[in-house]
């Protein structure tokens, strides 16, 4: 159910125009997804129903807010436009609500995802990565780096606070705890050298990105940057880890080729479904690839990704000298 203040805090972003956050922090987002399972299970359902399993009436601006909120955490599926929207919890949800393991590494590494999928929280983790910074350099940063007006930016740390400290995202993982414990002499020695077919994880910010690992496919000419078959992006050498070595013969070159569809797509390719924009400058082109069906949800939050984009880099620039 909502609270007494929520209807007021929504009312309040409007009059603002800070860039968009979440209405509350993961933990409560996440039961809020586990009342729309429970209520409509792994159905859609119309976006009154949504509301309503949120405590919410149809025109509640607080129920606005946290449809919004739920999908900046990636906790629900959208389909349609406007009032016509349906909404289900989305897969990440389901493992989280449902996995009653008694292990629950998995989870909590699904709920730290999620938990940084809001653009807000991943500026602020990123700025801040090894612990909480105090309460007047966090909101500074907030005001002066991100252009968040001050009380959005006292309400979004102390939201930020509550989600970091449910989600864990200052606690060392598994991981890391036995690296700390290794002797200096082992922290000494170089990475294992990698090949092509070994199992390996990727690492950003102490988050591991594949649950079952990725396998190797290639690198890049310097050897610098790894492919695995579980993206298409490179990750930095420094991010992999070995899990598994490949057995069996090795390649017979010492740095295989990396398949050319990973490398560099030819100039007019692009995905299926997909537009292209692409907007000159002195500098150089700038190319925009978004999707044909995009909806006006999905542009407002792409409009929220590239204002903090921009307003950080016009800050290193103006930090640099630059004009």
């Amino acid at each position: 159910m909502t609270d007494e203040n929520s209807e007021t805090k929504a009312n309040k972003r409007r009059t603002g125009r800070s860039p968009a956050y979440p209405f509350i922090p993961v933990q409560k987002a996440i039961e809020q997804a586990r009342a729309l399972h429970a209520q409509e299970g792994d159905y859609e359902c119309p976006l009154p129903s949504a509301l309503s399993a949120w405590g919410y009436g149809p025109k509640s601006s607080g129920g606005r807010q946290t449809l919004a909120t739920m999908k900046y955490y990636g906790l629900i599926d959208i389909s349609g436009e406007g009032d016509q929207r349906k909404i289900k919890v989305s897969d990440v949800a389901r493992k989280i609500i449902l996995d009653q393991r008694e292990d629950d590494t998995e989870r909590r590494a699904l709920i730290r995802r999620v938990a940084l999928e809001p653009v807000a929280h991943r500026s602020l983790f990123n700025e801040y990565p090894n612990h909480l910074p105090s309460d007047g350099t966090a909101k500074h940063f907030l005001m002066f780096d991100l252009g968040f007006k001050p009380d959005a930016a006292a309400e979004l740390w102390e939201e930020f606070k509550q989600t970091a400290s449910h989600a864990g995202l200052y606690e060392p993982s598994t991981k890391e705890d036995k690296q700390a414990a290794a002797s200096s002499e082992d922290d000494l020695q170089p990475p294992p050298e990698l090949k092509v077919g070994d199992l390996v994880q990727v690492t950003v910010n102490g988050q591991d990105l594949f649950p079952n690992g990725a396998k190797v496919v290639g690198f890049s000419d310097d050897g610098e940057w790894v492919f695995t078959d579980q993206s298409s992006s490179a990750a930095a050498r420094h991010e992999v880890t070995l899990i598994t070595a490949a057995t069996g013969e090795l390649p017979k070159v010492a740095r295989p080729e990396v398949p050319s569809h990973l490398l560099k797509p030819a100039p007019e390719e692009r995905p299926e479904g997909t537009r292209k924009a692409v907007f000159p400058l002195d500098e150089g082109d700038v190319t925009l690839i978004f999707p044909e069906n995009i909806t006006a949800d999905g542009l407002g939050l792409l409009a929220d990704y590239l204002d903090i984009f921009l307003k950080r880099e016009k800050k290193k620039k103006e930090g640099q000298g630059q004009p």
